[in-house]
């Protein structure tokens, strides 16, 4: 990540840098550079890949320009960049300073690749911020009277002069009404922002703005007919996908589940590769753990388990939300548990979590506002906006959205569910996302609704193109092989529902009997233990809670008490309500120490 501080008087940026990477900064894995120029400082936090030893470093003009990059590019089509290790070379770099320089943002519409870019003009003290097409490194900004801070934390902002700590209280509002999660650049601080995706923020003594210089109205609409012709293209351009992502890797590895984005990745990566290696997460007896075991045998690669809800499993998630930033609800810090395993497993991280929503129907829906809240989702409920106020910000998402009503996932959700997983494992390893290869995405934006939906087009590419890993191993979500009959699918719904019955009768029995998981989470259960309940209970409803204030405590306690005595409230709304609550509660007491550990860090 980037993060810096340009002050609006003529203080010294030198020491916020230095405190902002103490914030920041949660691996011994990771790199640390600061750059203090007098009024400008800026510092790269980064994890290098494989055999690098350093940080790249910046690259200049004789007429005061400089250029800093994190991250990795792929692909430039306009500049012939043809890997992601070109993408961290000083010749590399210094044909981007000369293309935004002279082009502007528009030179990095075409580069394929995750990233942030830093641009200074050391002559009229301006600086610009850009990130990528899918926004895949957050980055937050927030300004003061006494400059202007951006990093790719909250936390790492907070440190900065004049920013205020004081909650945003619309982000459990949020959070409590749509599947646990904000909506667009809000955090939960009221002072900070998340910078849109394909942005260039532009900082000067004067004002700070942002503009888009790439829009989803830019990418074709669903425009193929033929469907064979359109998954030789996928395969192709899906092996080229990986081939660039893989490229450079030791030890590439991947999560993987019992559904078809991950064994996507496995498939191609095993055809390249000899070994790659797999980690799995979840519940030892339940369906994805026996399912993902299976097309790691059949792939042949290295595969390990990582088992959920073992002794300590809350106060390991717990200890992931201040360097999250709160954002994550309890739900989806679980994906934050393998991280120290992963560290030591593989080199490189290959990541499908984006996967049935670029080419499936996971966020494909209508151009109504009713559908699009079915995909936030819409949860309601005593602590929920209501649904007519919820459908007036579906229809302002709609409008607001740069392209297709369908983008308005997007752009409002994307960012703050899917990105954020990612994002979390970067400390920890490289992360590369092949689902999100510019060229790839672009040609699944053709496909028409009927392909996505009924019609199962990626259930086709993935059967036709790798039959070993799809024809006969189930889908995680239908307990059948993708392509499989209806009648198929709804007698195996019923067989695994009486026999998951029979085997809980008989375990109340007293018979030695595991009962098998339909889920690799299955949340209500270990939440509602006696010790886990009492911490998440004190913790939500603790003296000086947010939430209580804000919604009233008898509704919150209402909530909470439906939660666990009858299953009557959505998971992902307590987590929400305890990580925000232990985000604030913890909040300073993190920033206070972070201060006390300024230092000069080296690698």
């Amino acid at each position: 990540m980037l993060f810096g501080w340009l002050t609006s008087d003529a203080g010294e940026a030198g020491p916020v840098i230095s405190s902002m990477s103490a914030a920041l900064r949660s691996s011994d894995g990771e790199c640390l550079k600061l750059w203090p120029m007098g009024v400008f400082g800026i510092g790269v936090l980064e994890r290098p890949f494989t055999d690098e030893k350093s940080l790249p470093e910046p690259v200049s003009r004789p007429d005061g320009y400089m250029l800093w990059m994190t991250g990795e590019a792929f692909e430039w089509p306009s500049s012939e960049l043809r890997s992601a290790a070109e993408s961290r070379t000083a010749t590399f770099r210094s044909r981007l300073l000369d293309a935004l320089v002279e082009r502007g943002a528009a030179a990095i519409a075409d580069l394929d690749g995750e990233y942030q870019i830093a641009l200074w003009n050391r002559c009229t003290r301006t600086l610009q911020l850009f990130n990528d097409r899918f926004g895949a490194l957050p980055l937050y900004v927030a300004s003061s009277p006494e400059g202007c801070a951006f990093g790719g934390g909250v936390r790492g902002v907070l440190m900065a002069p004049g920013v205020s700590t004081e909650p945003d209280v619309e982000a459990i509002r949020e959070a409590v009404s749509f599947g646990g999660y904000r909506l667009g650049g809000r955090t939960n601080v009221r002072d900070v922002r998340m910078v849109p995706s394909a942005s260039v923020v532009t900082v000067s003594p004067e004002r700070t703005s942002t503009v888009r210089y790439w829009t989803w109205s830019q990418l074709p609409d669903s425009n193929a007919t033929d469907e064979r012709a359109v998954i030789a293209e996928a395969q192709e351009l899906w092996r080229d996908a990986i081939a660039r992502r893989i490229a450079g890797s030791h030890r590439p590895g991947l999560m993987l589940s019992g559904g078809l984005d991950s064994r996507a990745i496995l498939a191609e990566a095993s055809r390249q590769r000899q070994r790659v290696r797999a980690v799995t997460y979840g519940v030892p007896s339940s369906d994805d753990v026996k399912i993902a075991r299976r097309a790691a045998g059949v792939a042949g690669a290295d595969w390990r388990l990582f088992p959920l809800y073992t002794t300590g499993w809350l106060e390991r998630r717990a200890s992931r939300i201040s360097e999250t930033d709160g954002l994550m609800d309890l739900v989806d810090l679980m994906h934050t548990e393998p991280f120290e395993t992963i560290d030591g497993a593989f080199d490189l991280y290959l990541s499908g979590y984006i996967g049935d929503v670029v080419a499936g129907s996971t966020w494909f829906f209508e151009e109504s506002p009713r559908d699009l809240l079915s995909k936030l989702p819409y949860y309601g409920g005593a602590l929920g906006v209501p649904y007519e106020k919820a459908l007036e910000l579906a229809e302002e998402m709609i409008r607001s959205t740069p392209g297709a009503p369908r983008f308005a996932v997007y752009e409002h959700k994307a960012s703050q569910s899917i990105n954020r997983i990612t994002a979390a494992a970067r400390p920890h390893v490289v992360v590369r996302r092949p689902f999100v290869a510019y060229r790839f995405f672009e040609l699944c934006q053709r496909l028409p609704k009927a392909w996505r939906t009924g019609h199962q087009w990626r259930e086709r590419w993935l059967v036709s193109a790798y039959p070993q890993l799809f024809t006969s191993i189930p889908n995680q979500q239908t307990g059948v092989p993708p392509q499989s009959s209806r009648i198929r699918r709804d007698i195996t719904r019923a067989v695994r529902h009486a026999s998951r019955r029979i085997a809980r009768r008989a375990a109340a029995a007293g018979l030695p009997i595991t009962v098998p998981e339909r889920s690799y989470h299955p949340d209500e259960g270990f939440w509602s233990q006696p010790s886990e309940r009492s911490q998440i209970e004190s913790t939500i409803l603790r003296s000086g809670s947010i939430s209580c204030e804000l919604f009233g405590r008898a509704r919150v306690a209402q909530t909470v008490r439906d939660f666990f005595e009858r299953a009557a409230s959505p998971v992902q709304v307590i987590g929400a309500l305890y990580v925000f609550e232990r985000y604030h509660q913890d909040l300073a007491h993190s920033l206070a120490s972070a201060r006390s550990e300024v230092t000069e860090f080296a690698c």
